[in-house]
């Protein structure tokens, strides 16, 4: 396997639909599904590439609507080729900012064997002014994601 950096960016919209109070906690559960387009890049390719991405999955909304924890399944197809990346990914929280775990195990094409992680930051909020993420009610939201990893591909 060889392992090579790896670069991402990408932003986007999501629905987040009606929110759950979790027993014995002050958070909520929330459903999402969001459409991205992302540019990867790979250190030694000459051109990135870019993605329809979509994830699918759960977060745990606090009252002051920060993702303390979520998950969920990412699906990367290339815009010009059709080849899919695919994984998972899991928020979580550090120091005060909302933060992601991508995590890669495959797919089709140059992506066939891929492995890997990438650590992203969010920047997220309402599509709308005045929209609101904490009223349990379905919302549309839009987000930010960048950070850096490593991917091991097979020789």
């Amino acid at each position: 396997m060889t392992q090579r950096e790896v670069a991402w960016i990408s932003g986007g919209t999501a629905e987040w639909g009606r929110q759950v109070p979790l027993a014995g906690s002050d958070l909520k559960t929330v459903g999402y599904e969001a459409d991205l387009v992302s540019r990867l890049e790979v250190d030694g390719d000459p051109k990135p590439t870019y993605f329809r991405t979509l994830f699918t999955g759960q977060d745990q909304v606090a009252p002051d609507g920060s993702v303390p924890r979520g998950y969920g399944a990412v699906r990367l197809e290339d815009l010009y080729t059709d080849e899919v990346l695919l994984g998972h990914v899991d928020w979580f929280m550090t120091d005060g900012k909302d933060r992601g775990t991508l995590t890669f195990d495959g797919g089709t094409g140059p992506w066939k064997g891929v492995r890997g992680s990438i650590e992203v930051g969010l920047e997220f909020g309402t599509a709308k002014s005045g929209d609101s993420v904490t009223s349990g009610e379905p919302v549309r939201v839009m987000g930010f994601l960048e950070g850096t990893g490593t991917f091991s591909f097979p020789d």
